[in-house]
């Protein structure tokens, strides 16, 4: 019971020590079929938390920007201009560093563009 309380009195004497760190990170551009290219921008705060010897990090995506995305045509511009955002969306949604999201009716091309780019960055974004 002594050593228990003794490790109990050490652990709470331990200082706890947070680093935080907010990145950016972007995926290649990705062919969209004949439309266009489709670029992936991630924002990633990795947080470090250190207890003692003991070291944990977690990492959260905050903000996702599609910088490149086709918009050459009428069509294009109207299907992307709802298309986008919806993929946007459903990347902050999960936020679990998943490329597997759902995909967008009528913007097939741009979406599956779209999830290769970003399953690029998430890659790069585990390595930060």
């Amino acid at each position: 019971m002594l050593a228990a309380l003794t490790a109990a009195a050490t652990l709470a004497a331990t200082p706890k020590k947070v680093v935080t760190v907010t990145k950016t990170v972007t995926g290649p551009q990705e062919v969209a079929s004949r439309w266009g290219y489709v670029e992936v921008v991630l924002v990633v705060k990795r947080t470090t938390t250190t207890v003692g010897t003991k070291k944990s990090v977690t990492r959260t995506i905050t903000a996702v920007k599609v910088p490149v995305y086709p918009h050459h045509t009428d069509r294009s511009v109207f299907i992307n201009s709802q298309a986008v955002p919806l993929l946007t969306q459903e990347v902050l949604k999960t936020t679990k560093f998943n490329p597997n999201i759902e995909l967008v009716g009528g913007a097939t091309d741009t979406s599956y563009a779209f999830q290769q780019s970003l399953q690029a960055a998430i890659l790069a974004a585990k390595k930060i």
